[in-house]
C-alpha cells in the first residue's frame, strides 16, 4: 500500500492504535509512568535555569528565566526526540513492514503525535510556570492553537524526511545528535531575537541588516519567538513572523512527503 496522506487516514484505526501503543510502551519504561511527562520539563529548565543565570548571571536580561527559557524548551525537545524516534523507526519495524500491507508513512507519523502528547502535557507546566511567576496571560493566548499547528506541520515533514533517510543510513541518528546540538546553540533557546538584532547592529554595515534575516530562516527561532510572545511577553506575533512560519511549515511538510513519496517503496530493499 503506498503511503499517502489518503490511505494514512484510510488506515486512521491503525495509527491510532500505533500512537497509543507508543505512549504505553514509553510510560511504562520510566517508574513515574505518565507523570514523567510533567516531571521532565521541569527538570530541563531548573538545570538550565542553574547553569545560564545562577552560575553565569546571564538571566536578568529575560527575567524570569524560567518561563523564558521553558518557552523555548518544550517545542525543542518535540523537535528532537520526534526526530530521533523517526530515524529508527522504519529499521525497528521491518518485519512489520515486510509482512503486512500498509503505509507505513503512518510509522513515523506516529511518533510525532505521540511526542506531540508530551509536548501538551508541558504546556500545563508552561501554564503553571507563568501564573506563579506572575506573567499575564492574556488575549496572546489565542495564538496557541496556531502556533500548535505551525509546530506539528513543521515536526512531521522534518521527520518524515529523516525516517528515509534513517532507513538508507544506519548511522544517521549519531550524526543527527551533534547537528540537533549545533542547532539548540543556533536558535533562541538560550537567548532572545533581540539579542541577535542587537549584536548585528553593534557589528555595523550589511551584517546589522542581514543578520537578522538569515537567524530567522531557522523555522525555530521564529516559533520560539512566538511561543515567548504567548507566554512571556503577552503580544500578539508579528504578521511577517506568521508569514515566515506558514511558508516554513509546509514548505517543510510538503518536502518531506515528496521525499518520502520518493522512497516509500525503495526503502524495503535496504531494510
Amino acid at each position: 500500500m503506498n503511503s499517502t496522506f489518503a490511505n494514512v487516514v484510510a488506515r486512521r484505526d491503525l495509527l491510532r492504535e500505533l500512537t497509543l501503543a507508543d505512549l504505553r510502551s514509553q510510560s511504562q519504561v520510566s517508574r513515574l509512568g505518565w507523570l514523567w511527562w510533567v516531571v521532565d520539563p521541569l527538570v530541563m529548565m531548573l538545570i538550565y535555569w542553574v547553569v545560564v543565570a545562577g552560575i553565569f548571571g546571564r538571566g536578568e536580561r529575560y527575567a524570569p528565566y524560567p518561563v523564558f527559557i521553558l518557552c523555548a524548551m518544550l517545542p525543542w525537545k518535540h523537535f528532537t526526540s520526534s526526530l530521533n524516534a523517526a530515524s529508527g523507526v522504519l529499521r525497528a519495524s521491518e518485519s512489520l513492514i515486510k509482512s503486512i500491507a500498509f503505509p507505513t508513512m503512518a510509522l513515523p507519523i506516529t511518533q510525532v503525535l505521540a511526542r506531540f502528547w508530551h509536548h501538551l502535557f508541558g504546556l500545563l507546566v508552561l501554564f503553571a510556570t507563568s501564573w506563579i511567576a506572575g506573567l499575564p496571560l492574556g488575549l496572546a493566548l489565542v495564538q496557541l492553537p496556531l502556533l500548535l499547528v505551525f509546530q506539528l506541520v513543521l515536526v512531521l515533514g522534518l521527520s518524515l524526511l529523516v525516517a528515509c533517510f534513517g532507513a538508507l543510513i544506519r548511522d544517521l541518528k549519531g550524526f543527527l545528535g551533534h547537528v540537533m546540538r549545533v542547532g539548540f546553540y543556533l536558535s533562541p533557546t538560550l537567548y532572545g531575537i533581540d539579542l541577535v538584532r542587537e549584536q548585528s547592529a553593534n557589528l555595523g554595515g550589511w551584517m546589522a541588516d542581514w543578520l537578522p534575516r538569515l537567524f530567522l530562516l531557522n523555522p525555530f527561532a521564529v516559533l520560539i519567538g512566538g511561543y515567548r510572545d504567548v507566554f512571556f511577553f503577552n503580544r500578539m506575533v508579528e504578521p511577517e513572523m506568521w508569514a515566515l512560519l506558514t511558508v516554513q511549515s509546509f514548505g517543510a511538510l510538503w518536502l518531506g512527503y515528496r521525499v518520502y513519496l520518493h522512497f516509500d517503496r525503495r526503502v524495503i530493499k535496504f531494510l
